[in-house]
């Protein structure tokens, strides 16, 4: 009889950049990982699960708002004096003698009558006082980290952090061939993990541009397919796509005609009319078509995360093309564009 592993408690302190992607990216990650999860609550940038093991490398190797976590130690209302009752009563069995140091942050505004450092004081004292664990700031064995939130203060213990660094390394203009209007590499990344594609599964961005999302799909090991309708824009592709080392398939076509048989996951950002052409074209008509042929593309169960102007309803027009929706995100650019960012699975007809 095989033993399943036991379900251990994560804390995941996610990006502030926006209010709901973090959220659904990092049960994406999870799900497209095939990490077993279940969750437990959601408060401002923080995500707490049940996991059953492999939440770390699901994270580390995928994610891009997720920025760390670890194991739950415990959560307080906010109160210096409940905290404190809160760290007392906590196992730190766990610390085995190591060295400790512990790092308190606060989201946004809330709990602002008490410091940080008075909530890292009371635990430093409490450790100290219940285990022969000896505190270290520098380069301590265990870091514990606390977060106050809307929903009090939580601890837990550091175990990863994300690779944010590698993001800001890949920003559009640093490649050699850019164009206005190119999502920055995490939300890109977001993008990709929404889709759920697998690594080694084929990932095709159908308004490709300069190659942003294939970038960030072959980066999670897919194998990854463009198509625009620019010709301009495919040499540029991959120019960006060879100065990281990685090669795609490019084909000049047509998104409402695809030139492909069947792809496992979709996500793109199709021309708006904004600083991208659309060859005076009707927006709406371009994305209805879209979505049409996607349908026949993408393999039945396959997602597609998809960006429009929120005046055209692009929801609506994934549903008349078969489609599932799943999820909407509102995303403002600036005064005159706020996109819909859709999430939706193909079904069978």
């Amino acid at each position: 009889m095989v033993k399943r592993p036991k379900p251990e408690r994560i804390l995941l302190l996610l990006s502030g950049e926006h209010p709901t992607i973090p959220y659904s990216e990092a049960c994406a990650v999870l799900q497209t990982k095939g990490v077993e999860f279940d969750q437990i609550s959601r408060h401002d940038q923080v995500l707490i699960i049940d996991g059953k093991g492999g939440v770390k490398d699901a994270m580390m190797e995928r994610a891009a708002y997720v920025m760390e976590g670890g194991r739950f130690i415990l959560r307080s209302e906010p109160s210096e004096l409940v905290f404190e009752r809160c760290c007392g009563g906590a196992d730190w069995s766990f610390l085995g003698g190591r060295s400790f140091g512990v790092k308190v942050t606060r989201v946004k505004e809330y709990w602002r009558g008490v410091g940080t450092q008075e909530l890292q004081g009371i635990v430093g004292e409490i450790v100290k006082g219940e285990t022969d664990s000896r505190v270290d700031l520098e380069r301590p064995e265990v870091w514990i980290r606390g977060v106050v939130t809307d929903g009090g203060v939580f601890l837990y213990t550091l175990d990863f952090q994300t690779d944010r660094r590698a993001f800001m390394a890949r920003r559009p203009k640093t490649r050699p061939y850019f164009h206005p209007g190119v999502l920055d590499p995490k939300l890109s990344r977001a993008f990709v993990n929404l889709s759920r594609v697998k690594g080694g599964e084929v990932f095709l961005d159908p308004f490709c541009g300069t190659g942003g999302f294939l970038i960030e799909g072959a980066l999670v090991g897919c194998r990854v397919c463009g198509i625009d309708l620019d010709l301009r824009m495919l040499p540029g592709a991959r120019r960006n796509l060879r100065h990281y080392g990685l090669e795609a398939d490019l084909i000049h076509g047509d998104a409402r005609n695809l030139p492909l048989r069947r792809a496992d996951g979709m996500a793109t950002d199709p021309p708006y009319g904004r600083g991208t052409s659309t060859r005076g074209e009707n927006v709406r008509d371009i994305l209805s078509g879209f979505f049409k042929d996607a349908h026949h593309v993408l393999k039945e169960g396959g997602y597609l995360c998809t960006a429009a102007p929120i005046e055209l309803n692009p929801s609506e027009l994934a549903r008349k093309a078969g489609f599932r929706v799943h999820e909407e995100h509102s995303m403002r650019v600036h005064k005159s564009l706020t996109r819909s960012i859709v999430v939706a699975e193909r079904q069978s007809r």
